[in-house]
């Protein structure tokens, strides 16, 4: 899955979603000045922990000035250097959830809400970090961002689908917008539409068109489903979380869709002149 062939941050696709994904990180980085630790880790604080809730403020500033940076090229080097390790970090501390508790689809996806913006960020880092020509963290970006990326997407959005048939179910159905009818019929659809999308990525079936479609279908949820849910009831703190995060998910989904290589499709060899059929039936 590895590929030594980025694609270059010059088209106007690629700084759009690059400003989108820098949206999302600050939406996640108010959120988390809001709400502090509990944003970080799902999980009560450990008792030996100093002052949780300021690591979680922390990191909301960390977010909130990172994803500010983004949204312009100039600064975009120096944002996403430190960005990227702090996302890496921030997934990592989520692994234990669970290595605990495996048996609980909901765990799983606790890791992948976080590293789908990681892989967005190794896309990003991939595209601005500008680092030095022929050192190895050079060299092991170039060969191994992408791929990198493509796996942590893979492992990832599968959680997401197979949340709309477990502890989310009926939470997802409740969602649907009214005016869509049988309900049910469009959560199961969407949850198998993201599950498919992540094996697309994962096992390279239009890995590209996969990442797009699964950034898509999150930007049409944040759209349809969570901003009448905060319209309707701003005051509820997870109708907020679920929808500043979801916009980053797309976000980061739609950075990784650019940064994988569009296929070339080869032209077709012509054969020398006066060589071909015609040629041996004139010569016939």
């Amino acid at each position: 899955m590895t590929n030594a062939y980025l694609s270059q941050p010059s088209s106007g696709r690629q700084q759009a979603v690059r400003i989108y994904y820098a949206v999302g990180m600050m939406s996640v980085g108010v959120l988390a000045l809001v709400y502090g630790y509990a944003v970080l880790v799902a999980e009560k604080p450990p008792a030996w922990l100093p002052s949780p809730n300021g690591i979680g403020y922390a990191a909301g500033i960390l977010m909130l000035l990172t994803g500010a940076g983004l949204l312009f090229e100039r600064s975009s080097k120096l944002s996403i250097r430190i960005l990227l390790p702090f996302l890496l970090l921030w997934t990592l501390t989520r692994v234990p959830i669970p290595l605990m508790d495996p048996g609980r689809e909901i765990t799983w996806f606790l890791v992948g809400e976080i590293a789908v913006p990681a892989a967005g960020a190794l896309v990003l880092f991939a595209w601005y970090a500008d680092l030095r020509p022929g050192s190895k963290l050079e060299a092991l970006t170039r060969n191994h961002a992408i791929a990198l990326a493509r796996i942590l997407i893979g492992l990832s959005v599968p959680t997401f689908g197979l949340s709309h048939f477990f502890e989310f179910a009926a939470r997802t159905v409740s969602l649907v917008p009214p005016w869509l009818p049988f309900p049910k019929f469009w959560a199961d659809v969407m949850g198998v539409a993201q599950f498919l999308a992540g094996l697309g990525v994962l096992f390279s079936v239009y890995p590209r068109l996969s990442a797009a479609v699964e950034g898509a279908l999150l930007s049409v949820f944040a759209l349809l489903v969570w901003v009448p849910a905060v319209i309707t009831n701003p005051k509820l703190p997870s109708n907020w979380g679920e929808f500043l995060f979801t916009v980053a998910l797309g976000a980061a989904c739609l950075v990784v869709a650019e940064g994988i290589p569009a296929r070339k499709i080869a032209a077709p060899e012509l054969p020398p002149s006066g060589v071909g059929p015609t040629a041996a039936a004139n010569a016939g």
